[in-house]
């Protein structure tokens, strides 16, 4: 087919993927201030009213003495977190292969669900909303078909501990946008255990070197080991998951063909 005979579909696919390559390239000076800065005309922020920012280590009577309004100390250290945790994302998106590649593909894929009007709007470049926040101890980041890519502010120890977090969450992206599932990806405890599988498989979370500072390590099969672990260990923290037993169940029979499924990847990076 010629050019001039392209289809419509086609070129909106490429003006996609011209797009998102051509934003990734590093800018010619540093004229993009960090948005930390509060902005009258910024949404709601929606991120912090879900399960995600709720500590399920500590009971009812505790969170609610923790919503007492923040200190000036406390307020400085978060706008510090969140300045730093934004250069990080803006350095990875231009300089990281692995994140680079999975925007490009998550660019090439039309959203399932219309991102909500809340959504953050502090990556308006991206094919796909990545936004920095305070949150609890037990996560690094989440993943909302309508509000995007959450990055914990609070919980990175390293630029490359956040690559690693980013790409798992551009996994769950794309799965999110290529797959169809019965129903909510969280009421569907089989398809919540293979994208988990995929995440920890593709996106680094598993490498030995980050296995080695957890004090999980093995002569055989250790790679294995470390996705079943954690993808058992985000199925059970699923609230329509009922106990552990029933989240290494979902893990154990997705596992051979989710496993071995590294799209948009030809083999484990």
């Amino acid at each position: 087919m010629s050019a001039q005979e392209d289809s419509p579909a086609f070129k909106a696919s490429f003006e996609r993927w011209r797009k998102a390559i051509t934003s990734l390239a590093p800018p010619l000076r540093p004229t993009v201030s960090l948005r930390c800065e509060p902005e009258s005309s910024k949404p709601a922020a929606t991120w912090e009213d879900g399960k995600i920012m709720k500590d399920a280590s500590k009971d009812e009577g505790v969170r609610g003495a923790e919503a007492r309004e923040k200190t000036e100390k406390e307020l400085i250290e978060e706008k510090k977190d969140c300045k730093r945790c934004e250069q990080w994302r803006d350095e990875l998106v231009r300089t990281s292969p692995i994140v680079r590649f999975m925007l490009q593909h998550v660019s090439l894929l039309p959203p399932t669900t219309p991102l909500s009007s809340a959504a953050p709007t502090d990556t308006p470049e991206l094919p796909i909303p990545i936004a920095c926040r305070p949150c609890p101890p037990t996560h690094a980041g989440g993943y909302s078909p309508s509000l995007g890519i959450l990055l914990c502010q609070n919980r990175m120890m390293s630029k490359s501990h956040m690559e690693d977090a980013l790409a798992h969450e551009l996994v769950h992206a794309w799965d999110g946008r290529r797959f169809e599932v019965k129903g909510n990806w969280g009421e569907d405890l089989r398809a919540h255990a293979c994208t988990e599988i995929r995440a920890e498989n593709l996106s680094g979370d598993c490498r030995f070197g980050r296995e080695l500072r957890r004090l999980n390590f093995g002569f055989t099969k250790q790679h294995q080991s470390c996705v079943r672990r954690r993808a058992i260990l985000s199925v059970a923290a699923n609230p329509n998951c009922k106990s552990v037993e029933e989240a290494e169940k979902a893990v154990n029979e997705v596992w051979e063909s989710c496993f071995a499924d590294t799209r948009p990847f030809d083999e484990i990076y």
